[in-house]
């Protein structure tokens, strides 16, 4: 498939969720919006993903839980599936998050609420679609030329230099080596007419406990740096609201946890030889 085809199931996914909602909210985009490299390849591919996420405003009260539960319901009988490794949410929790996907092409959706006034319960509820990893393709069935690496353009440094702080951030709250065999990729991306910067690099493989407490200390970090977190079982998706740069965690197979930073740049005409 190619990316408008990707980001156009994601939105069908949203609609579905949108058309049983009730009270109905307004949905605002939150966080990086569209198609990317795919983050389980470290940068290492020309796979694309695609990720989209919204908030619901103006969800009066409580009513957030609501919200999750009726999406839920829905998706369950559409034929939707739990995550692998995930169960029914929690609904004794005012902040109830549950974790799904399709069966047909593995697209994966979370829905929740997260809490912002505990006495009250009042808070935001939020949905997030990732897609599988997928070689983009042209109309004519060809690899797309950002898939050849016929990129034009490279970023400025200082967008470069503030995506890799953020990325040395992640890396020292971790506090887990990363693989020296995985490297490091620092690529320049366009998407939808805009120019990011992708750093992309693994941890080596880890124990299933060391990979929790590892995965924990990043999620606290970045909460405690003002971060907007999302997590789903296995992933993390988080938002600097300032930089507006975005970064992904991802548990490998193997025990490796993937991180993916983006951030916008500046574009710079590359120089041919």
């Amino acid at each position: 498939m190619d990316d408008q085809q990707a980001v156009a199931r994601a939105e069908e996914l949203v609609q579905q969720a949108l058309a049983v909602m009730s009270p109905k909210p307004t949905p605002k985009q939150d966080g990086r919006y569209g198609a990317g490299t795919c983050l389980a390849d470290s940068g290492s591919t020309d796979r694309h993903q695609v990720h989209i996420s919204y908030d619901f405003k103006e969800v009066p009260g409580s009513a957030g839980r609501q919200l999750v539960r009726q999406v839920r319901d829905a998706w369950v009988a559409l034929g939707y599936k739990f995550q692998d490794g995930t169960s029914d949410g929690d609904w004794s929790d005012p902040g109830a998050t549950v974790h799904m996907r399709t069966a047909s092409d593995d697209y994966w959706m979370t829905m929740g609420n997260s809490v912002t006034n505990e006495t009250t319960g009042e808070g935001v509820a939020y949905i997030i679609v990732t897609s599988p990893c997928y070689v983009p393709k042209t109309a004519d069935g060809s690899p797309s030329p950002s898939a050849q690496g016929l990129s034009s353009v490279t970023a400025d440094e200082a967008s470069e230099q503030r995506v890799l702080a953020h990325s040395s951030r992640i890396y020292d709250a971790l506090r887990v080596p990363h693989s020296a065999t995985a490297g490091a990729q620092l690529r320049t991306v366009e998407d939808g007419g805009a120019t990011y910067v992708h750093h992309a690099w693994a941890t080596e493989p880890l124990a299933a406990d060391r990979a929790a407490r590892a995965f924990e200390r990043t999620r606290e970090y970045l909460t405690g740096a003002d971060w907007r977190v999302r997590t789903a079982p296995g992933r993390l998706v988080a938002l600097h609201p300032a930089d507006e740069v975005t970064a992904q965690l991802v548990s490998a197979p193997d025990g490796a946890l993937q991180i993916g930073v983006t951030g916008p740049a500046v574009p710079v005409l590359r120089t041919e030889a």
